[in-house]
């Protein structure tokens, strides 16, 4: 009868074997990729999730609509996947020459990701300084750190389509208006230096714009 040798491996050799063993069978499908071959294998073996991880914007009705723009939300409420992730994804669409008052979130920050159209986002900082920067789309993003003032204005002559990432499942969203329609006009007029009629004609309106 014939004896077997028994041998001890290390567990790098141990790797190397498997290694070897392993990479040349998952280079087939590759290799046969590559060459146009069809690629079959079997399907996956663990069940399929229920979970959709994808969330179409256009499938939607906007939840804010002003003249100038709309605003539709992708919130834990209607794309499941978000809820208790501290995420929110909000779709912008303005007209040329609109924008997105003046506001900040201060519960989030705030990436910024431009589609189409040229759009200008304006941040004043905690320091007293001030930036604007035009975002070229599908090759800059934005940030605007949390409880910053800042807005988005469309600068040309085509609609903006802008997609807004929040860390938040429902961030707050305060803005310019929110402000002067919950606060005496006086407190305006004696900030900004002006008459104390200065703002007489001014629209105090009932809820934040958005977008103006």
């Amino acid at each position: 009868m014939a004896k077997f040798r028994e041998v001890q491996l290390n567990r790098r050799q141990a790797l190397g074997v498997a290694g070897a063993t392993v990479v040349p069978a998952l280079m087939v499908p590759v290799m046969r990729a590559s060459a146009g071959e069809p690629v079959t294998g079997e399907p996956p073996t663990l069940p399929k999730s229920a979970t959709v991880n994808s969330f179409d914007f256009a499938g939607v009705g906007p939840q804010i609509v002003e003249p100038s723009g709309t605003i539709t939300e992708a919130t834990g409420d209607n794309f499941p996947v978000l809820d208790g992730n501290r995420a929110a994804v909000y779709f912008l669409t303005m007209k040329p020459g609109a924008v997105r008052e003046p506001h900040w979130h201060p519960d989030a920050w705030e990436l910024d990701i431009p589609l189409s159209g040229r759009g200008r986002l304006g941040v004043v900082n905690t320091d007293d300084t001030w930036s604007t920067q035009e975002l070229r789309p599908s090759s800059e993003v934005g940030f605007v750190p949390q409880a910053y003032a800042h807005y988005i204005e469309n600068v040309g002559t085509d609609d903006l389509r802008w997609i807004v990432v929040f860390n938040n499942n429902s961030p707050g969203d305060i803005g310019l208006s929110t402000m002067f329609g919950g606060m005496p006009t006086h407190t305006f007029t004696e900030a900004l230096g002006l008459p104390e009629d200065g703002l007489a004609h001014a629209e105090k309106p009932s809820r934040t714009t958005y977008i103006v």
